[in-house]
C-alpha cells in the first residue's frame, strides 16, 4: 500500500498530463479524438483528481465511501458529457485508474451499476446496452 504523500503525488502528476498522449497505448486511436471531447474528459478528470486530492488533505483517513463518492459522480458526469462512445469508455478507464491509485476496488461497486455502455460481469468489463429504468 502506498503512503498518502506517494498517492497526492501521482494525482498531483495525473492533473498536470496529456492524458490522451500519456494513456493512448490503453486505447489505440483516441489520440486522433477532437479536442473538443478531450476538453471535456480532461476536465472530469481533472476535477476529479483535485476532488480527490482535497479529500485525501482535509482529513487524516478518508473514509473508502467518501473517494468512490467522487469516482462515481465523475463516472457518472462522463456518462452524461456530449462525447462519443471511445472517450466514454477512455474517461471510464482512467476513473478506474485512478480509482486503484487511491486505493480503491471499484468491482464491487460497479456490478450493481452500468457506467454509460459497459458493465463488470465476472471481474470483466463487458459491453452492455443501456437499460432504461422503470418508474
Amino acid at each position: 500500500m502506498m503512503k498518502k504523500e506517494q498517492i497526492l503525488q501521482k494525482l498531483y502528476d495525473f492533473r498536470d498530463l496529456d492524458k490522451y498522449a500519456t494513456f493512448s497505448k490503453a486505447m489505440p486511436g483516441i489520440i486522433h479524438t477532437a479536442d473538443d471531447q478531450q476538453e471535456i474528459i480532461n476536465t472530469i478528470l481533472n476535477t476529479c483528481a483535485k476532488e480527490l486530492i482535497v479529500e485525501l488533505e482535509s482529513v487524516k483517513r478518508p473514509t473508502k465511501t467518501a473517494l468512490k463518492t467522487i469516482i462515481a459522480k465523475s463516472m457518472n458526469n462522463i456518462t452524461a458529457a456530449v462525447i462519443n462512445t471511445e472517450n466514454k469508455d477512455f474517461g471510464y478507464h482512467l476513473c478506474w485508474f485512478l480509482a486503484e491509485k487511491v486505493g480503491l476496488d471499484l468491482w464491487k461497486q460497479s456490478t450493481t451499476k452500468i457506467w454509460g455502455y459497459w458493465e463488470i460481469i465476472d471481474n470483466q468489463v463487458k459491453t452492455t446496452k443501456y437499460k432504461k429504468p422503470k418508474n
